[in-house]
């Protein structure tokens, strides 16, 4: 094609990239001829797709010559650029049996069509695809008009191909998502999944889904979309190492949990169902059933891919989808199931509960009663028949075992209850005679402890129907939860009437109940824990026992409280017997009703509402000292019993709940703390935490006593820190025993502590006598090593002078000559190991201060001194920017001496020195186990070329007089390097030597760092 050379005709003006081609194209060569010979209503056509941003072409002439806009690329595809001119019959071959009579219809009867979402199945990128277009085709007229004057065809497309398949693929995924929450089982999800998949053949031609048994390593067949599938290509059951099974890659996507693309599906297993299309497919895709974050899948999806897509990142995902809302479902029915499972296992519980209460209520009723008998009789004798101690313990006996009879009793209600066995009898009563009845036998007990007590029961209109042992239970209850959380204040019963309900509120001014508890209260056992109260005893099932006895009367029951404040229980029956069944309506009997319950209740109160009376006994001890034992306990008979039982033998003090037992121990440390674990305010556990955890009571000895038995329960109390730990009921032997041993041990425990403390003091003195001798001697030593130093210098120096003198009366060249040099290399050999051990000795000083140095002062004045040894080696020193230090400056002048010198003495070429320092990484402070923790510090490293040392040698070259290599070749006194290892020692850092034969050597020493010296 060339580029014509003509002015640009006005109607090819623009057009972007097809406004280029088509006005560089010479059209002489086609049908349609020059640009200047096309017709006007061509032009007019040509300039319409120009500036239109829909997707058009014009198709003109008999042989429908393809020309379109920029838009229309996009369905063109590859077949862009080179379609440009070509007949509508060759640009789209592959749909021309759709297309080509619709275009026949528009030119030949002038007549346009419209298609909406048309399915196509185009080949414009080297592939069959399936599309959707909207489109309609226009026929245009020629200039010449008339009749079979039709010039051409103008279209307008619309790609619909992302809508329709999406719509298609979000209808699957919607019905997934609304069938599959209600399936009861495995095999309920596989069974909806594959129907729902039979309704999109068109995305899924073909479906299986098999389920997965890695125990028994086999593959289960769930369901399929086609039962066309032969047994031989996806059989019903499979093994999963199989040679079919690694064909369709299932092991691989099992262990991997990923999902793969089977190829060539015609050549292996020749035609399969095929869905919407009319060729099979040759590709499937096998996705993992599987739960995020699970190692096994559930199963294995096969999907057999349509032949008219490609499997790019969208197509993939929503197999993905699919799979996971499948894996979804599976883990909400193992969810339900196991809910379910859980439910039946907790109602099987609670029947065998409740069944094993009414069964253990009905046993122990005969041995009480066998109790209560004798001890009542014991209790009616004459005055004087029992001594006070022994009537005290027969009266705590009775008041205890009428006490084990009313929770008999409760447990045995609720059971009842429970199994639906209790028989209401509704009697007509006048209620607010009958509530101030009952109301009047507790004020006594309220009284008594110091409270007020409020009664005031209204008329009621209406007659109310109540089972009388049933209403009395419920207010006795109530009254009796307010008695014991009521320490100070009032307790209000109220009765009146609101339209056809009575009202009974029962309301204190107690301690309340925190909010976050309110809704448990009617559960059954459930205690508030840690509350102060007159006790912490109970089974938790009072309140609940009250409900369900006002369920019983078709009435209803609530609370209201503030922490701290207070606490109102309302309760509402309806009055009338409309709705009460009518067979329990009993007529009234005129019989006096009586009832014993309110006088177990009542004796339960007086005795929870008497004085404490916790303190020590008023026994004075004789002969030998009596250790102090306190017993902590809420039960006032347990701690009256056990003072009796212990007063006889120790100082006994006594208190009513943790916190008063901590004021004591504070006030009185005992010897011993024997505790109950279930108490109000502060339990046995966060005191016997409280006594371990104070310095001044950690050695206490702690023995707990719970009813809780069994191995577990022991095991649980000496974890947290206990003694020792005595079950309920316990004999009085086994009690003292105990008490015994615990003392008796915590008193050896205490002399041993004063004999070792007693020893340490000994110790500690002998040690800084020691000490102090130890620094006059070393003292002693230092001033021996100066005066020996300089008695021995002084005839070495004269031997050198003398030996100077004579050999140079000689004559050169003289045997003797050789004799003179011997002696001066000898006695300056001498002198330097003076020097070196007085340097020694005065390392050991510790009254050096130690003051900020700058090291690199200090190795300036180091190379100053070595000025001329390192012009004769001709040496290099390097070194960075040296940190600050804090240190001694002598002797880190010392130190960098003796080490530069080193390695100018033991190199054998032109020596290398370098010095580098930088601040020591934490990470690195593992290496060096010297270090103090409260210190920073700074790492040196001095590296040369020189002759090195065997690694072996690293720690062994610090040795006093320690030399590696023979002193004719190296001159030396072996102690250089111990003097730079106790240099650093005096300054609480490390040094540590590396290197290798012939390879040079680096000694690294950490220094303290000096913080004040940015």
């Amino acid at each position: 094609m060339e580029l014509t050379k003509t002015a640009i005709p006005e109607f090819l003006n623009g057009g972007g990239e097809m406004g280029e081609l088509i006005r560089s194209r010479d059209w002489s060569e086609t049908p349609l001829g020059s640009v200047e010979t096309w017709p006007q209503s061509l032009k007019t056509c040509i300039r319409i797709i120009l500036t239109s941003r829909q997707p058009m072409f014009v198709w003109w002439g008999p042989d429908l010559i393809n020309l379109y806009n920029d838009a229309y690329r996009s369905i063109l595809g590859g077949k862009h650029p080179e379609v440009l001119g070509m007949p509508a019959s060759e640009v789209w071959k592959e749909i021309w049996d759709q297309v080509g009579p619709r275009a026949a219809t528009a030119m030949q009867e002038n007549e346009g069509t419209y298609d909406e979402s048309l399915l196509l199945i185009m080949e414009r990128n080297g592939y069959p695809e399936e599309t959707y277009y909207t489109f309609s085709y226009s026929p245009v007229p020629g200039d010449a008009g008339g009749a079979g004057g039709i010039g051409g065809i103008i279209c307008a497309n619309t790609d619909d191909t992302q809508r329709i398949v999406g719509e298609r693929q979000l209808m699957t995924l919607k019905d997934l998502g609304k069938y599959l929450p209600d399936c009861v089982s495995d095999e309920d999800v596989y069974d909806r999944t594959i129907s729902i998949l039979k309704e999109n053949p068109a995305d899924f031609p073909f479906a299986c889904i098999y389920q997965t048994d890695l125990k028994t390593g086999m593959l289960e067949m769930a369901g399929k979309t086609d039962a066309s599938i032969a047994d031989n290509v996806l059989p019903v059951s499979l093994e999963i190492e199989s040679a079919l099974a690694a064909e369709w890659t299932f092991n691989q996507v099992i262990h991997t949990n990923k999902s793969l693309i089977v190829n060539g599906l015609k050549d292996k297993y020749g035609q399969l169902p095929s869905g919407n299309w009319t060729i099979s497919p040759d590709q499937a895709l096998v996705i993992p059933v599987v739960q995020s974050g699970q190692a096994c899948s559930f199963a294995l999806l096969i999907v057999g891919l349509s032949p008219y897509r490609q499997l790019d990142e969208k197509y993939r995902s929503f197999f993905q989808l699919v799979a996971d809302q499948v894996a979804s479902s599976i883990v909400n029915v193992h969810t339900v199931e196991e809910a379910r499972k859980k439910a039946e296992a907790l109602i099987e519980i609670d029947r065998a509960k409740t069944a094993f209460f009414s069964n253990i209520s009905h046993e122990f009723r005969t041995p009480l009663t066998l109790m209560l008998g004798p001890l009542e009789e014991l209790l009616a004798q004459q005055e004087g028949t029992l001594s006070l101690e022994q009537e005290a313990h027969v009266m705590a006996t009775h008041r205890n075992a009428l006490r084990l009879l009313r929770l008999v009793n409760t447990l045995l209600d609720f059971s009842r209850i429970e199994a639906d066995k209790v028989q209401a009898n509704y009697f007509p009563v006048n209620l607010t005679t009958l509530t101030e009845d009952v109301a009047s036998t507790f004020r006594a007990a309220i009284e008594h402890a110091g409270l007020q007590f409020h009664v005031n029961c209204r008329p009621l209109t209406i007659e109310a129907y109540v089972d009388r042992d049933m209403l009395e239970k419920i207010i006795l209850n109530l009254l009796s939860n307010a008695f014991k959380y009521t320490l100070r204040g009032t307790i209000t019963l109220s009765l009146e009437q609101q339209d056809d309900n009575a009202i009974l509120r029962v309301k204190d001014t107690g301690v309340g109940i925190p909010a976050e508890e309110i809704p448990h209260m009617f559960e059954r056992f459930h205690r508030v824990k840690y509350t102060r109260g007159r006790t912490y005893e109970g089974t938790g099932i009072g309140l609940s026992l009250v409900k369900e006895l006002v369920l019983l009367h078709g009435g209803d029951i609530s609370v209201e409280s503030e922490d701290g404040m207070g606490t109102s229980f309302t309760v509402t029956i309806p009055l009338g017997s409309a709705h009460l069944p009518e067979d329990r309506i009993m007529k009234n009997d005129y019989e006096v009703y009586t009832s014993g319950l309110s006088e177990t209740y009542v004796n339960e109160a007086f005795h929870l509402g008497r004085d404490n009376g916790t303190g020590i006994n008023g026994h004075t001890p004789g002969g030998e000292e009596k250790a102090r034992v306190l017993i902590v306990d809420d039960n006032a008979d347990m701690r009256d019993y056990l003072q009796r039982l212990l007063e006889k033998q120790y100082w006994v003090d006594t208190a009513a709940n943790g916190r008063e037992a901590c004021e004591k121990i504070m006030a009185h440390p005992p010897e011993l703390v024997v505790s109950d674990v279930m108490m109000p305010e502060m339990d046995g556990i966060q005191l016997l935490n409280h006594i371990k955890h104070g310095p001044a009571t950690s050695s206490v000895p702690v023995i707990l006593v719970s009813a809780r038995a069994g191995e577990e329960a022991k095991i649980e109390g000496y974890d947290i820190g206990a003694d020792d730990y005595l079950i309920k009921p316990f004999s009085a032997k086994e009690l003292l025993a105990r008490v015994r041993a615990q003392i008796r041990v915590s008193r050896l425990h205490q002399q041993a502590i004063d004999i070792l403390q007693h020893s340490a003091d000994e110790l500690e003195k002998k040690v800084e006598e020691r000490t102090a001798e130890l620094l006059r001697k070393n003292s002693e030593l230092e001033q021996f090593a100066y005066i020996a130093s300089h008695d021995l210098q002084e005839p070495l120096r004269k031997i050198r002078t003398f030996s100077e003198m004579l050999q140079k009366g000689l004559q050169k060249g003289m045997p003797v000559n050789n004799y003179f040099e011997k002696i001066q290399s000898s006695a300056a050999r001498m002198a330097q190991l003076i020097n070196d051990v007085l340097d020694y000795s005065r390392l050991s000083r510790t009254d050096s201060q130690f003051i900020s140095i700058d090291l690199n002062t200090i190795l300036q004045q180091v190379k100053t001194d070595l000025d001329l040894l390192i012009e004769q080696k001709q040496a290099l020193i390097k070194s960075n920017c040296l940190p600050a230090v804090k240190g001694i400056p002598l002797q880190l002048v010392q130190l960098f001496t003796n080490l530069i010198g080193n390695s100018l003495k033991f190199s054998e070429k032109q020596p290398l020195i370098t010095i580098t320092g930088e601040a020591l990484q934490p990470s690195e402070r593992l290496s060096y186990p010297g270090l103090q923790d409260d210190m920073d510090y700074v790492k040196l490293e001095f590296t040369d070329n020189g002759i090195g040392f065997e690694q072996k040698f690293a720690e062994k070259i610090f040795t006093i007089f320690q030399r590696l290599n023979e002193g004719r070749q190296y001159a030396g006194t072996g102690i250089g390097l111990t003097l730079c290892k106790k240099i650093v020692e005096n300054h609480h850092g490390a040094i540590k030597a590396e290197g290798g034969l012939n390879e040079g050597a680096t000694f690294t020493v950490m220094l303290p760092a000096d913080h004040q010296t940015s």
